[in-house]
């Protein structure tokens, strides 16, 4: 893939109709019955906690006047195209909007899982090839999205393309593997949650039975969290699996594709536990395995480590826990400093030396690192709580709503309004409050706002990596050395224990920090280390 990946070239095309057989108007039907909200609404809501608006395009059959019009009274974007030649009609709207990356989805579909769009996402910051089919494995049918290149959208074979061709618009892409790259990921988010069994379960309407699943699953799971995913729905047919034989006997097509040949290079991935570690060290391990696994290799992630499999290499990313294998990379191991050729660290430590003080090594996601087309609000504070206590998020909010409408001093910053993802909610009513986002909505809180506080750790680094004037409070003992390191050797203002913060305790003016070049390269040892020990 030739150029950094821009969030601008992504586009979410939808191919739909109302011209079912099996269900005439599935995808109005509304979920739940009778109420306002049809399939297509879900859809179009889900895609636009990720994608802009006008890059959320409906592609429809040119004769479907009804289908236009109901997209014309919700102002949902389309793009009319020939009925019988989909993939010609995708064509079209790829070159009328100049999308580079097409993330493929089907009108039917009401509840996409969103976590695998993300990972789609970082995927493609990795690919090289201009020509790719990528999608993940192991989900709910109905849940996944596939997503390919324009390049490999309009590559054409030799002689007249076969009908299949023209109504299914990737197939091409996939029954020539070698001409597109083909990456069948495994969902990092849904760890030891898939298998074959939870794989064939439909969320897609075809059928009136569908249609009673997904009314069901919404009753079930949309009234709590209306955009919930894959590992809600596997949970559910975990405990409740009666729930999904309202639909089991619905068949589906399948097309014979070619075998894609996986390199047998396994590595396991152990990160710390959410509950005890936070959820830092998952989130960047979801990463890492969808980075190694573009790189060709079979990753298992998992919060433990396996002593049976004695040349199996182990990354390890559970601070100073440690195992007796043959083969171990240390992440963030104060045991194990960078300098060592199996160690690196993903956030700045007191033990890592300090060869250059104008840059810092870490790792995150590489989302990080893209424009998700927020503009920045002055005076807009972004507080991360994680798991704090209810005592311990009334402490935070008491410090900051004094800040809240009062006229600043010269040497006091403008706080205009603060948001608070994490932690109880407040009492205070001028504190907007998210109790749980997605990653991809947590970035564009932190690209939206001028300041940021929270506690030493991942989402210091991803605030900083976006310019933002980041601050730190200390959560623990731990957090509060790790908070006076980041004050003395970046810059980061710290404002003290948590347990500390008083009314009377002004907020920081000044963010040195700023002028620290980030360099998102701790992830390229690791690879280098693996490499290594194929190789030998």
């Amino acid at each position: 893939m030739s150029g950094i990946l821009s969030t601008l070239d992504c586009f979410a095309f939808i191919q739909a109709r109302l011209g079912s057989t099996r269900l005439p108007n599935k995808i109005l039907k509304s979920i739940p019955e009778n109420s306002n909200t049809s399939v297509l609404d879900h859809i179009h809501n889900r895609l636009s906690t990720i994608f802009p608006k006008d890059q959320i395009v409906f592609l429809i059959p040119e004769n479907d006047k009804n289908l236009i019009d109901f997209l014309n009274t919700r102002n949902y974007q389309s793009f009319v195209g020939s009925e019988l030649d989909v993939r010609d009609r995708f064509r079209k709207a790829s070159l009328h909007f100049n999308a580079k990356h097409i993330f493929r989805l089907t009108g039917d579909n009401p509840f996409v899982d969103l976590e695998s769009i993300r990972y789609l996402y970082e995927a493609l910051t990795t690919i090289s090839n201009t020509h790719y089919s990528l999608s993940i494995v192991g989900l709910p049918l109905g849940m996944g999205v596939e997503c390919f290149s324009a390049e490999s959208l309009f590559y054409e074979t030799e002689g007249p393309a076969p009908e299949r061709h023209t109504e299914h618009v990737s197939l091409h892409i996939k029954e020539h593997p070698e001409i597109h790259d083909q990456y069948r990921l495994q969902p990092p988010h849904l760890d030891q949650l898939t298998n074959d069994k939870y794989s064939s379960l439909r969320i897609t309407v075809d059928e009136p039975k569908d249609y009673e699943l997904v009314c069901k699953l919404w009753q079930k799971l949309g009234s709590k969290d209306p955009f919930f995913g894959a590992k809600e729905v596997i949970q559910l047919a975990k405990d409740n699996p009666e729930i999904f034989s309202i639909n089991s006997s619905v068949e589906q097509v399948v097309f014979q594709l070619p075998k894609v040949q996986k390199e047998s290079k396994k590595v396991r991935i152990v990160y710390g536990e959410p509950s005890q570690f936070g959820s830092g060290h998952w989130e960047r391990c979801k990463s890492l395995s969808l980075y190694l696994e573009i790189k060709g290799y079979n990753v298992e992630l998992s919060t433990k480590a396996d002593p049976n499999s004695k040349n199996l290499p182990h990354i390890l990313d559970v601070r100073e826990n440690e195992y007796t294998l043959p083969n171990q990379f240390y992440i963030d191991n104060i045991h194990h400093p960078p300098t060592e050729p199996n160690a690196s660290f993903f956030l700045p430590n007191p033990v890592a030396p300090k060869t250059n003080l104008e840059s810092v090594s870490y790792f995150s996601s590489p989302l990080s690192e893209l424009d998700w087309t927020e503009i920045t609000m002055k005076g807009h504070l972004l507080v991360y709580a994680g798991h704090l206590n209810q005592e311990e998020s009334k402490q935070i909010d008491r410090y900051l709503t004094q800040f809240l409408n009062q006229t600043n001093s010269e040497e006091q910053p403008n706080i205009d309004f603060v948001t608070r993802i994490g932690g109880t909610p407040p009492i205070d009513g001028n504190i907007k409050y998210l109790p749980r986002v997605s990653y991809i909505q947590f970035l564009k809180e932190i690209q939206s706002s001028e300041f940021v506080l929270t506690y030493f750790g991942q989402t210091m680094m991803e605030s900083m990596a976006k310019g933002k004037k980041v601050c730190l409070v200390g959560i623990t003992p731990v957090h509060e050395s790790l908070g006076k390191f980041a004050e003395l050797e970046l810059g980061i203002p710290y404002l003290g224990p948590l347990s500390s913060l008083s009314t009377n305790q002004n907020f920081p003016d000044v963010f040195p920090h700023s002028k620290i070049k980030l360099v998102r390269d701790a992830h390229l040892k690791i690879l280098k280390w693996l490499e290594s020990i194929y190789e030998s």
